[in-house]
């Protein structure tokens, strides 16, 4: 004799009863396939009415009390994510007969995105509400990242509509949060396989996703990690190709007003030639003495073409005169996590407690157009010969990742897997190269001069300008020749002491402006 045990529903109301589950219950199982209205797991029973679904989790064997407290905490995350019909209740069926319990829910029959995508829109107010049902997923799915650190499965197959038009979840798993990568790959799917969308549509739907990022996340640096994830799925049907370019063409598209022409332009010269010699340098912090000792040694060893790997700001004592120096150069310069949190007001993620009280204190010191420069500032650059990064090249997010000991191999197979056969980044703040040679042996220089011409692949930090940490005090850069494909280290001499009675001036945590005697 089978029985119902009701659990709860998603908004702790009552809408099902016993007889009604029982009676779905007879029915087949509905076949779970690709291409049809219900697909999922072979263990998971799924049955159905008209106006009802109701799915059994065959694959848990478990007591009465694990089965409720399995179940109570299912309900108590979803309520969390709220991302599934409010309708939707859990319940236990008990097989008296048999001496087994199963886990179930049953919520209202919904539309599955996927089968309605199958059918091309035929008019301005069928593409409208087509646009409207992604940016729905696109919302849920955001807010879930942003707030609960979890993502859901992206398959059009796991979203449903309702008779009132509103959008739901329908899976029962959710994932943790991998930084819009799997969001990316199924942008990606999403545009091969919808074989009616179109120019105008895609344009749209970049726009949408564009205004729930700013929304939800107020952080335009995710912008570009999407379009950067999105810019190497591979696509080889050519009007496909086409829309993808559409797509990351908004989403590379600014969204702030235009920073000011902080000095008159300069007059149109002939391109000239690149350098042989690319000076190097990051992780100034606010450390003006240490920039200008750097900038007057690239100046007398006549080195003009210069590449700032970030972190302007942070820990130091002085952000303006800092990026005063440096906002009318021609430098090629990208953005570092500590001035990215000073440009959008957030210091939530990956700051300890001394860092995050300066960068809380650098955002009162830098005014709106600081802040603007500062973001503006892109997130990574590349060459047809190098990539330059802030954190690590595998780090979607380009700011937060490390390249260390325990990451150089999936660093290096980063390189690889894309090609690039020189990456210079900083964050690190120790200066040194690893390497991948021609027999595929990961080795490691911190030599004053360092060949590249027999590795395949490179992992280039030149150190720290404004707090060095391989206890060494000296502002370090370095100098890259094109031409040999050699790196020189360099570390210079500056008045630290100055720097020092500024911190203390303001009230600097000590270890902060200890550490810059003590090089760690």
């Amino acid at each position: 004799m089978l029985t119902i045990e009701f659990l709860a529903a998603i908004n702790n109301q009552h809408y099902y009863c016993t007889d009604e589950i029982l009676t779905i219950l007879t029915q087949e199982p509905q076949k779970l396939a690709l291409g049809t209205d219900f697909i999922g797991k072979p263990v998971t029973k799924i049955y159905t009415d008209e106006i009802t679904v109701v799915k059994i989790h065959a694959e848990l064997d478990l007591d009465p009390e694990s089965a409720k407290k399995w179940t109570n905490q299912v309900l108590i995350k979803e309520r969390q994510l709220n991302v599934y019909h409010p309708h939707k209740t859990w319940f236990l069926l008990i097989d008296d007969t048999k001496h087994t319990i199963k886990i179930g829910n049953i919520c209202p029959r919904l539309r599955p995105l996927h089968s309605i995508f199958k059918v091309a829109p035929q008019n301005e107010t069928e593409y409208q509400y087509y646009l409207n049902l992604l940016s729905q997923v696109f919302e849920k799915y955001l807010i879930t990242a942003k707030n609960q650190a979890h993502k859901l499965d992206e398959g059009l197959s796991n979203f449903a509509v309702s008779n009132s038009n509103e959008v739901y979840y329908l899976d029962d798993d959710y994932y943790f949060w991998d930084n819009f990568i799997s969001f990316s790959v199924m942008l990606g799917v999403y545009i091969r396989n919808l074989k009616w969308l179109n120019e105008i549509f895609i344009t749209k739907l970049a726009k949408t996703l564009v205004k729930h990022l700013n929304n939800i996340f107020q952080d335009p640096n995710c912008q570009i990690i999407i379009a950067h994830q999105l810019d190497a799925v591979f696509i080889p049907n050519q009007h496909k190709k086409q829309l993808l370019t559409a797509f990351i063409n908004v989403l590379n598209t600014p969204t702030s007003k235009p920073k000011l022409k902080l000095k008159l332009p300069e007059p149109i010269l002939p391109a000239k030639k690149p350098s042989r010699y690319l000076a190097i340098f990051a992780d100034i912090h606010a450390n003006y003495p240490a920039l200008e000792t750097v900038l007057d040694f690239y100046k007398q060893q006549d080195i003009t073409e210069d590449l700032i790997l970030g972190d302007i700001v942070g820990y130091g004592p002085d952000p303006t005169e800092c990026i005063d120096r440096l906002q009318n150069t021609d430098f090629t310069i990208i953005k570092g996590n500590h001035d990215h949190s000073a440009a959008i007001n957030n210091t939530e993620r990956g700051f300890s407690k001394n860092s995050k009280a300066i960068i809380d204190w650098t955002i009162k010191q830098l005014s709106s157009e600081h802040k603007q420069w500062l973001q503006d500032l892109p997130s990574f650059h590349q060459t047809q010969d190098w990539f330059a990064v802030h954190g690590a090249p595998m780090d979607p997010a380009f700011f937060y990742g490390y390249v260390y000991i325990m990451t150089i191999t999936e660093n290096l197979d980063y390189l690889t897997k894309h090609k690039i056969r020189r990456c210079f980044h900083g964050h690190s703040h120790i200066p040194g190269v690893y390497t991948l040679n021609k027999l595929k042996q990961e080795k490691h220089f911190i030599d004053e001069k360092i060949s590249l011409k027999k590795h395949l692949n490179s992992l280039i930090c030149p150190g720290s300008v404004g707090q060095p940490r391989n206890k060494n005090s000296k502002a370090q850069c370095a100098v890259f020749d094109t031409q040999e494909d050699e790196i020189t280290f360099i570390n210079l001499e500056y008045p630290i002491d100055k720097v020092v009675k500024k911190m203390q001036y303001y009230d600097f945590p000590e270890q902060l402006w200890k550490r810059l005697y003590d090089g760690i």
